[in-house]
């Protein structure tokens, strides 16, 4: 059996020179949020939810209501936005229900915990905002935001 070396440089390594960079970077400032998330999840006792729930709980708790929502808002398959909801209903943080108008669509609900671990979510945000901010100062921060809106929003 042949094994692949891993072409990502190992974590705390300088990231690497030329085109590579900024996805390298993106990557690892994601990285932070995530681990933040995760933390604060885990801290309060909501160690279940999978990774991509934490996008999906983000976009019900801003008011999405289906399967097509997540699609669009988190760029992912049908297939992989299915069975993460299957698996956000098993784990108790979706509530799901045949739609009253098109009985082949369902609606989705946060439930009671996924409320919460929702406000966890944003809680860890928040925090992970003050961090950067501090960090890079605050108008730096808002620039940053802002060309990464300007960037993303011609991807789409």
């Amino acid at each position: 059996m042949t094994t692949r070396a891993s072409s990502a440089p190992a974590v705390g390594r300088e990231p690497p020179i030329g085109h590579v960079a900024l996805p390298w970077l993106l990557r690892r400032t994601s990285q932070r949020f995530r681990t933040a998330i995760s933390d604060c999840l885990s801290e309060r006792g909501f160690d279940e939810l999978p990774q991509p729930g934490y996008w999906a709980l983000m976009i019900l708790s801003r008011g999405g209501s289906d399967a097509g929502q997540l699609i669009t808002e988190m760029g992912v398959s049908k297939q992989a936005v299915s069975r993460l909801v299957d698996a956000l209903v098993t784990l108790s943080f979706v509530d799901r229900k045949p739609n009253a108008i098109d009985r082949r669509r369902s609606d989705l609900r946060l439930s009671a915990k996924g409320r919460q671990a929702a406000d966890l979510i944003g809680e860890a945000v928040q925090t992970m905002d003050e961090t950067l901010a501090s960090e890079l100062g605050p108008e730096r921060l808002d620039d940053l935001v802002q060309m990464l809106t300007q960037l993303t929003q011609r991807a789409d």
